[in-house]
């Protein structure tokens, strides 16, 4: 059980957060698509609505306005959760 938490899981850690990250950006882009081709809402539906209307102004609006949801998402909740497992690199010794 040491060797797990002194070797493996500080190791792995940063492996870790880069698929939590990947993953996230997979399962919001599904989500647009499953939207795009099979909702009657949602921001997919919206921008594939807009994308046939020709309205590149509402186009980007939406596309800007999902992005800044997802930045916020990045600096709200996986930020401080990387600082704070990785507060151990900074002190110089594992917790």
């Amino acid at each position: 059980m040491q060797k797990l938490k002194l070797v493996w899981i500080p190791k792995l850690e940063p492996f870790l957060f880069t698929d939590l990250r990947t993953g996230l950006s997979l399962t919001w882009k599904i989500i647009l698509v499953v939207e795009l081709l099979g909702r009657s809402s949602g921001i997919g539906f919206q921008i594939h609505l807009y994308f046939q209307l020709f309205e590149v102004d509402m186009i980007l609006a939406y596309a800007l306005s999902f992005i800044m949801v997802m930045q916020l998402i990045e600096w709200v909740a996986v930020r401080p959760l990387e600082q704070h497992v990785q507060r151990w690199r900074k002190d110089g010794q594992l917790v």
